[in-house]
């Protein structure tokens, strides 16, 4: 029957989770083997971090909204963006402000 286009665009979500996933890694390897963020503006992460903070509580208003909390797994992709967002952004502001500070 082939590919129909919600099993497309599902596999393209799924591409940017693993995309989101790995361009973060090299960012922290960067900072970890410098032992700096010297020259690295933190600006993007307080932004990223309220982005991936406002996504996860959308999920959860909506689900608690509709009363209906497979709301937080309908959307994988969303979710898994999120937690990946608040994760690095985590490692990042702690790098930046409590392990290497300026």
């Amino acid at each position: 029957s082939g590919l129909n286009w919600l099993d497309f665009l599902f596999t393209l979500s799924g591409f940017k989770v693993a995309i989101t996933f790995i361009k973060y890694v090299p960012q922290v390897k960067l900072n970890y083997m410098r032992k700096s963020t010297v020259g690295w503006n933190i600006w993007n992460i307080l932004l990223d971090f309220t982005g991936g903070t406002l996504s996860i509580l959308q999920l959860i208003l909506d689900s608690w909204n509709t009363n209906d909390w497979g709301g937080l797994t309908g959307d994988p992709a969303k979710f898994a963006l999120g937690i990946f967002s608040l994760f690095f952004d985590v490692i990042f502001l702690l790098q930046h402000y409590v392990i290497y500070p300026v």
